[in-house]
């Protein structure tokens, strides 16, 4: 072979590379054809050039590939935006009728303590300050405190509810406070309540019941507006409101020693008081009305009516569950009634007996209300056999709230 077609080659080559590197390869073809057809080059140098030739091809193919693949992820990348603009648009739609659903105006309530609760309620949704709401089982209290977070500056942020009294006193603190990878074997990093409800407003339910240990470390948080998981050491800044709720005196368990009275004024910046439904009798028909009706689209029924005296029955019976257990009843009466009006004998037993002429009356005293629920309790304990959970269910009750009540009045 000639010095000079060896170095004509070589130099070539060169430049093939140098387009190469430019992203050219329109000269490769031209390269392979040359040293396959003829016969300046010894066979080794036009192995060499076809083997450079096959390795360029598929460099090539690698780069349409990658390019492809690049425009795919471009067109995913448009679709997932599209897809957030969508699901921001909808969130915001979402929580614009949670706001308008938990609104205060909507809440059901003409007497004239629920009109003065509501009120207050708009007054001070837009602030920052912690709210303690108080009343009995089955109130409404939670009810409030969706209408303070939805219709106020948290309204776009997270609304995070803990029952204190659902989860085991060995779970609380990793459910409030969250927990480090490694703690124990198997347990993973988790945020906990409080730094989930960043940004919005954390609801501790039945706050009576919280465990002292866990009281200090709440009151902790409230102090440095931080949290630190169980098993960590950094703390995490969190901007939360608390609202609390609690059918306990917390003034008698600071008393007893029960609840810490620096948490007790921390939370209670603003207390707010559900009344009891024997105490707003006027506002039964109104609840009975808006249940039924719920009721009966969900079951499918025709439109229903309360008879008058299933009507007097209901508004003579005292509701030891209020309005959860009128709701329970309502579905029950929906659910089990034979004609689209309701009679005395399509209500439950306890609220058959417990609203008949001469019953316990919605102005009677205390220790009569406490006796009539005594009773009603142990009635219906009966009926149901025994079962705690069927029983609360037809009370209208937690089961934890049967269980406090079944201390309170010695049933055993």
């Amino acid at each position: 072979m000639e010095p000079q077609a060896t170095q004509d080659l070589i130099r070539r080559l060169v430049s093939l590379c140098g387009e190469v590197s430019r992203g050219r390869y329109g000269n490769v073809p031209d390269l392979f054809e040359l040293t396959k057809k003829t016969g300046l080059y010894p066979e080794e140098i036009r192995e060499l050039a076809e083997a450079f030739g096959m390795m360029l091809v598929k460099v090539e193919a690698r780069e349409f590939h990658g390019r492809k693949l690049i425009e795919s992820l471009e067109s995913a990348r448009s679709e997932l935006y599209l897809a957030r603009e969508r699901l921001a648009r909808e969130n915001a739609g979402l929580r614009r009728t949670l706001g308008k659903h938990y609104s205060p105006r909507r809440i059901i309530g003409r007497s004239r303590r629920m009109q003065d609760l509501l009120a207050e309620v708009d007054r001070i949704a837009d602030t920052p300050v912690n709210v303690l709401i108080t009343g009995e089982t089955g109130t409404g209290k939670e009810l409030i405190a969706r209408a303070l977070h939805y219709n106020g500056a948290r309204g776009e942020g997270p609304f995070i509810a803990l029952n204190c009294t659902a989860i085991p006193e060995t779970l609380l603190e990793s459910e409030l406070f969250g927990i480090e990878k490694g703690v124990a074997t198997g347990i993973d990093r988790r945020a906990g309540r409080i730094e989930q409800a960043h940004g919005g407003t954390l609801f501790l339910d039945e706050i009576g019941d919280m465990p002292l240990t866990s009281q200090a470390k709440v009151l902790r948080v409230l102090e440095d507006r931080e949290v630190v998981r169980l098993g960590a050491r950094k703390p995490i800044p969190v901007d939360i409101r608390i609202v609390t709720a609690t059918n306990r005196n917390l003034k008698e368990e600071v008393a007893r020693g029960r609840f810490r009275e620096d948490l007790y004024f921390r939370i209670n910046v603003v207390h707010l008081h559900v009344p009891p439904l024997r105490e707003r009798p006027g506002d039964i028909p109104l609840l009975l009305r808006a249940f039924l009706d719920l009721s009966v689209r969900k079951m499918g029924r025709e439109p229903m009516t309360i008879g008058p005296e299933a009507m007097e029955c209901l508004k003579r019976y005292p509701w030891p569950g209020n309005v959860r257990e009128l709701e329970n009843e309502v579905d029950r009466i929906v659910a089990l009634a034979a004609s689209r009006t309701v009679l005395p004998e399509d209500l439950s037993r306890a609220v058959r007996e417990g609203g008949r002429p001469g019953a316990l009356p919605a102005a009677a005293d205390t220790d009569r209300l406490r006796e009539s629920e005594r009773t009603l309790i142990e009635q219906t304990l009966s009926e149901a056999g025994g079962n705690r959970t069927e029983a609360a269910r037809r009370l209208g009750i937690s089961r934890e709230g049967l269980r406090k009540k079944m201390i309170r009045y010695g049933i055993g």
